[in-house]
């Protein structure tokens, strides 16, 4: 093929992506409309694209920039001691942190047990990922509040537990777990304490020095022995950018794998992949010094004032949040309405949310969770608009016809339905709650099997 043909089919290819440009989008991408930080963020991405994070003695550029990341982190972080590792993304930055609390459980119990680790139901499934690799169990404790329910922490705790996992926020209500709480128990207990900041940790810091009233769950807290925060959220790095944080040597030894017995050469791994483009560390740096301080503060200021507009908006239109509005998510409920019309009705006017079931034993309705960037500042009044149009539209499929086609068993509908894009992938969750979980994990494997074939 020629040079033109190929990228003729990347245009036809790319055809197919909404635009994450746009504002549009409330997941997946962390859009600031500033096409400067695009520039410079590409450019170190291009530039180091070759280069292998394998070996930092020669890439000797990685070292100093993942210094340089590290400590940035760090400093939001509150912990001037503390060792971090780069990463490509937030659920290798917390398979690390599971990983050194695993191995830091057997140096001092030995391997008899299988070790534990305690989280809300709202942790992020990137523990239960982590766990199944790694040969841990996971116990899912309540939530009250849309946060941690800290006497079931209290209460699960036990010789057989080597991490408590808790989140700032969670990833379905925006909610900041009782981190000082529970890090008095890990004290006690000598256990460590995991904060998933992936979503939080580079945009709370900027809320607090905006004045915003916030709880503690970083350094600052005795007890947290690890952070796991991702530049490629709000940090406005490509995708591809995540650190782990430690409070001491030994976990972060704990969480390294070297070979010093291959015929080869020494094989030191700070992160999971072995070989890994430097390109996303580079570029996170890149944008990280672009923007500074500063430039973090401005763009943490656009998604509050976004925050405030739209919630105020959907309140007006009968919604709740489902808990104390403390981050950049927004989880909000209406019972007056059909949830799976609206999302639907959304996405018929070019706007992309989620729906979430809600967990009926801790008294979460199902919502929709919008997660907010700057350039939702720039849409918000139009978001509005649409909002109240979406309340009053009949939408083309709401949930007595997915129930309906559930029940029967017509899920090949359902899947054709959302692959031709008229009804939103997040219906899924919704209809898998009264499968049981075996044949929901069974149906879900089986529809990407073919959607990839």
């Amino acid at each position: 093929m020629t040079i033109d043909e190929v990228l003729s089919i990347l245009e036809r290819a790319e055809s197919e992506d909404l635009d994450p440009k746009s504002g549009r989008l409330f997941a997946y991408v962390y859009e600031t409309g500033d096409e400067n930080i695009r520039k410079v963020a590409e450019e170190a991405l291009l530039r180091f694209a070759e280069k292998n994070l394998l070996d930092f003695t020669v890439f000797r550029s990685a070292m100093f920039f993942e210094k340089e990341v590290v400590g940035f982190a760090k400093s939001l972080m509150h912990g001037a001691d503390a060792l971090g590792s780069f990463t490509l993304g937030g659920t290798e930055s917390i398979m690390l942190a599971v990983k050194a609390a695993r191995d830091f459980y057997r140096k001092r119990k030995g391997e008899a047990e299988v070790p534990e680790i305690l989280a809300p139901v709202s942790i992020h499934p990137a523990f239960l990922k982590a766990a199944d690799y790694l040969g841990l169990k996971v116990v899912r404790l309540p939530v009250k509040d849309a946060k941690a329910d800290t006497d079931a922490f209290a209460e699960a705790v036990s010789d057989k537990t080597a991490l408590i996992a808790l989140s700032a926020p969670n990833w379905p209500f925006g909610t900041i777990d009782p981190v000082e709480e529970i890090a008095e128990i890990a004290v006690e207990k000598n256990i460590p304490l995991h904060v998933d900041a992936c979503l939080g940790g580079f945009i709370l810091p900027f809320f607090e020095m905006l004045g915003e009233n916030l709880p503690k769950f970083d350094f600052r807290v005795e007890g947290v022995t690890s952070i796991s925060l991702d530049a490629h959220k709000y940090g406005y790095a490509p995708k591809g950018a995540s650190v782990v944080l430690f409070r001491n040597a030994e976990l972060k030894k704990c969480s390294m794998f070297v070979d010093v017995s291959s015929p080869g050469y020494v094989f030191v791994n700070q992160a999971v992949l072995s070989s890994r483009p430097e390109g996303p560390l580079a570029a996170a740096f890149a944008v990280i010094k672009y923007l500074g301080v500063e430039g973090y503060k401005n763009l943490a200021s656009k998604i509050l004032s976004a925050r405030s507009k739209i919630y105020k908006g959907l309140k007006k239109l009968g919604f709740e949040s489902v808990g104390k509005v403390e981050s950049s998510v927004l989880s909000m409920a209406n019972p007056e309405i059909d949830l799976m019309g609206f999302v639907n009705n959304m996405k018929k006017l070019g706007w992309q949310l989620h729906l979430q079931k809600g967990l009926k034993n801790y008294g979460i309705p199902d919502n929709i969770h919008l997660t907010l960037s700057p350039i939702h500042d720039e849409v918000a009044e139009e978001f509005v608009e649409d909002a109240a149009k979406a309340v009053e539209m009949k939408p083309e499929v709401g949930t007595k016809q997915i129930y309906a086609m559930a029940e029967r068993g017509d899920f090949a509908e359902i899947i054709k339905g959302i692959e031709e894009g008229r009804l939103d992938s997040s219906v899924i969750p919704m209809l898998l709650e009264s499968i049981p979980e075996d044949v929901a994990v069974e149906l879900i494997k089986n529809v990407v099997i073919e959607w990839f074939r």
